[in-house]
């Protein structure tokens, strides 16, 4: 018992917990910004939701504490799920430390409080379903905050939306638009982070075995964006499912920079490494600016099967 006594010393050192009982750990937090700010966290230790309330979102975790009598760590969230605009709430949060850089960020119309002690909010691995399957991106904190405080100042963010699942752009100070059903799509084939990606064209499904998309961004009397793609996919593409991808990856570009100037694709830096001056000194409403007024184009290829994948094969 003795040889035990350091092991545990060091266990309490490096975690911090003196006793689980007192500590829950929230993989879901809610909260209504309105105030008095309400909170809303669900605990899979209990399987019960939390409800609190304070006057500033910094006093949620001693809110949260008073309302369960426990400890409340919030690092182990894996989603944030906000009425409205959820970029104000969502800096705060950042911080003050209390979320995770990987926490899925998800913005309900009103009430996110209420839905999820009436469990009707979808659950982390839905939406994680839908960026593995390519209906939609990964949209985490640490990915919002960057296009917030760097791009061009707008964000993407997962919304609930007549019970499905869309992207919202957001500004700091306002809601910009919602994202069809192909723009979707088309960041998320142009994210690469889905493990499936399947679409119909002319009553045959198509299943991409590979994608390789390149972005380059040029100015000359205005900016432009060019995508070219290589692709492979079962069974081979037809001019008709190139079009469709065409198709989706237009409604990205176009919906974003075009219409609203929002930057998701990293074209800013594209665009420094092109030479750009503007892209490097100008500023966050300059660049919206330019990318209003951008011309895109978009080329995408069969990708052939090499000589050794046929005798794989």
């Amino acid at each position: 018992m003795k040889s035990m006594l350091p092991l545990m010393l060091c266990m309490t050192l490096l975690t911090g917990c003196t006793d689980i009982r007192t500590r829950l750990l929230p993989d879901i937090l809610a909260v209504d910004p309105e105030k008095p700010v309400k909170f809303a966290a669900h605990t899979s230790q209990e399987s019960a939701v939390i409800p609190a309330q304070a006057e500033s979102l910094l006093q949620m975790p001693e809110a949260l504490k008073n309302a369960s009598g426990a400890e409340i760590s919030t690092g182990h969230l894996s989603m944030l799920a906000v009425s409205g605009n959820p970029v104000s709430v969502l800096e705060a949060c950042f911080h003050a430390q209390i979320l995770a850089p990987t926490c899925t960020v998800l913005s309900v119309p009103s009430d996110a409080c209420g839905r999820l002690a009436a469990g009707s909010l979808p659950e982390p691995k839905q939406i994680q379903s839908a960026v593995e399957t390519g209906l939609l991106p990964c949209r985490t904190a640490d990915a919002v905050l960057a296009d917030v405080w760097g791009g061009s100042g707008i964000t993407a963010v997962c919304t609930v939306l007549h019970d499905g699942l869309t992207l919202t752009l957001y500004a700091p100070d306002q809601c910009c638009a919602v994202l069809s059903e192909d723009a979707c799509r088309g960041l998320a084939l142009l994210g690469q982070r889905c493990k499936s990606f399947a679409f119909a064209a002319e009553d045959i499904t198509y299943r991409l075995q590979s994608v390789q998309v390149h972005i380059k961004v040029t100015k000359a009397d205005t900016l432009q964006i060019a995508l070219s793609g290589m692709i492979r996919s079962e069974p081979p593409l037809t001019d008709a499912a190139a079009s469709r991808l065409t198709e989706m990856l237009s409604a990205a570009v176009y919906e974003t920079a075009i219409r609203c100037g929002a930057d998701l694709l990293f074209l800013r830096e594209y665009a420094i490494r092109s030479g750009v001056s503007e892209a490097r000194s100008c500023s966050q409403a300059q660049w919206r600016d330019l990318l209003r007024h951008a011309e895109y184009s978009i080329a995408l290829h069969q990708q052939k099967i090499s000589k050794y994948e046929e005798c794989a094969d």
